[in-house]
């Protein structure tokens, strides 16, 4: 009896002009579903995990992340819902993508939903990341051992965990990095397409993708021009990439324009100069210096990527000898990393925005570079692969030391305390100037649900208050800036007699709060027609008086 001989699998489909030299062959199968899954729910477990015992057990609360979630509840929540209470300062998709998790009020309360958040946003990066190996021609059992020391990086573990939109736009570059490296390798449009809209969406999770995204297109043309493609394949090429970001873009302008009135507000009012409500401040100094930076830059290349010591340079060698483009787009994106960072401080003259999570992105470029040097390196593989292996290794190192030692942070020192004790870091001091834990907010929250009970009784400025809005559970209470607007909002705290019960302001040191900059004497109890109820070591609740005090203006 014969036995019907199966089918070939079918070659990829393939169009436009080919970048690379030789045709695409699928060495290595690509992971399936279920490992896919399975790798998924193994990183979202540990991640999980060690997010709740680090930020929920550990108080090690990110307060940026903090505000983004009571933002995220508010556009459920507030009285009335507002989708306004998203923002327009910061990338909106930081806040967008909690909004799933807020739904459901004992999640975000309990603040569970930052390291959910995170854990699920880092594992899907992991996802990619393996898929990305694979499209390089790695085996599994060579991909899972570099995915084991670049996922359990201490670095990684802490912003897979605490909420912060790191875990999302990583994820984020994570597929872009897939879909270029795909193309390249297929030549299929549709890869094309997918990095597009993945770039579009990095822009709207932080801005400085936007450099990325000018130099991704640029690439793509020079690298189809070299190959002889036409002027409508790369016409056509560019488009299919830019669309989705140029859309973006004039959306969230538009947005901009109706709502808030300025268009350009997002780009031009990046004035970030007060501190964290939990922040205690470092000196910075003034002006920086080339040198200055340049020695920040490789103490942050040390602690965070030193695999891009040995990768750019391998990066170079392939694109010089094997007119490899996706070697030369790979380590310009490195590059540009880099120079973003150090521009953006120079510009700045801020030296503190040189920080450990910054420079994450290039961690995750690093490790792509590295696959691809696997790939267009046949007869040293296991060398690239063994030295690749030693250098993530090293890493763990290198980032653990960072983390507690090196001075602009976000709590990444508390983090490493609450890994080696155990112990809540609540009151304690982080390196970065900043007093770890989130007491103050729970105790001001637990006052306001004991004793006030009006709607709209506390006028309060939600962008320095969020943490006890979002803890008391109750947004209805307080008149914030989101309510009816900062013009509104701004008459009434001029002219609040009779019009409010109670104000709650911010008292922490380098405090940007609006009604304390109205009331300063709240600071110590000694503002006319307002008498303090209540007291943290970070804010004050005053009872308003129904008459404005004679004498005051």
């Amino acid at each position: 009896m014969a036995v019907a001989t199966p089918p070939a699998a079918r070659a990829p489909r393939s169009a436009g002009t080919r970048l690379d030299e030789r045709a695409y062959r699928a060495d290595v199968a690509m992971p399936g579903l279920l490992a896919g899954l399975v790798l998924f729910a193994v990183f979202a477990a540990v991640y999980f995990w060690i997010g709740y015992r680090v930020t929920i057990d550990g108080h090690v609360v990110v307060f940026d992340a903090l505000n983004r979630l009571t933002n995220a509840y508010l556009v459920w929540w507030n009285d009335p819902p507002k989708l306004a209470a998203i923002g327009f300062l910061f990338p909106p998709l930081t806040t967008i993508a909690l909004l799933p998790l807020t739904i459901v009020k004992p999640v975000a309360t309990s603040l569970v939903a930052l390291p959910l958040a995170t854990a699920l946003a880092a594992a899907a990066a992991m996802v990619w990341l393996d898929r990305t190996l694979a499209r390089c021609e790695m085996p599994a059992l060579m991909r899972l051992p570099l995915l084991a020391a670049f996922g359990l990086n201490p670095l990684w573990v802490f912003y897979a965990g605490n909420g912060m939109s790191e875990a999302l736009y990583l994820a984020l570059l994570a597929v872009t990095l897939y879909a270029f490296v795909s193309w390249y390798e297929t030549s299929e449009p549709r890869y094309l397409f997918a990095a597009g809209f993945t770039v579009a969406l990095l822009v709207l999770t932080r801005y400085s993708f936007g450099f990325w995204a000018v130099v991704m297109a640029v690439l793509i043309g020079v690298a189809l021009a070299r190959r002889g493609a036409g002027g409508h394949e790369i016409e056509g090429s560019i488009v299919a990439f830019a669309a989705p970001v140029v859309y973006a873009v004039a959306v969230w302008i538009l947005f901009n324009g109706l709502i808030v009135g300025d268009p350009l507000g997002w780009v031009l009012d990046q004035d970030q100069s007060s501190l964290a409500v939990n922040g205690t401040g470092v000196d910075v100094g003034g002006a920086l210096s080339l040198e200055q930076v340049s020695e920040r830059l490789l103490e942050l290349n040390v602690a965070v990527f030193p695999l891009a010591f040995a990768v750019v340079p391998a990066l170079v060698i392939a694109f010089v000898t094997q007119r490899n483009d996706m070697a030369l787009w790979l380590a310009s994106f490195l590059v540009l990393g880099i120079v973003v960072m150090g521009g953006h401080a120079i510009l700045s003259e801020d030296e503190s925005l040189l920080t450990l999570r910054d420079a994450m992105p290039m961690a995750l470029t690093a490790l792509v570079g590295a696959a691809w040097i696997y790939r267009s390196s046949n007869g040293l593989r296991t060398i690239v692969w063994l030295a690749t292996l030693a250098l993530l290794i090293v890493n763990l190192f290198t980032a653990w030391d960072g983390m507690r030692n090196y001075p602009f942070q976000s709590l990444e020192q508390a983090f490493t305390r609450t890994v080696f004790t155990g112990e809540s870091q609540e009151g304690r001091s982080s390196r970065g100037g900043f007093t770890v834990g989130i007491d103050p907010e729970a105790q001001m929250a637990q006052y306001v649900k004991e004793h006030v009970r009006t709607r709209r009784a506390i006028l309060t400025d939600n962008a320095q208050t969020f943490g006890v809005i979002l803890l008391t559970g109750r947004p209805q209470l307080f008149f914030d800036r989101i309510d009816e607007g900062d013009g509104t909002w701004t008459e009434i705290v001029d002219d609040p007699w009779g019009e409010v019960e109670y104000v709650l302001a911010a008292t922490s040191a380098g405090s940007a709060d609006r009604v304390l900059a109205r009331y300063p004497g709240l600071a110590d109890g000694t503002e006319a027609g307002m008498t303090v109820v209540a007291r943290t070591d970070r804010y004050v609740l005053a009872r308003v008086a129904e008459r404005r005090p004679q004498g005051t203006g």
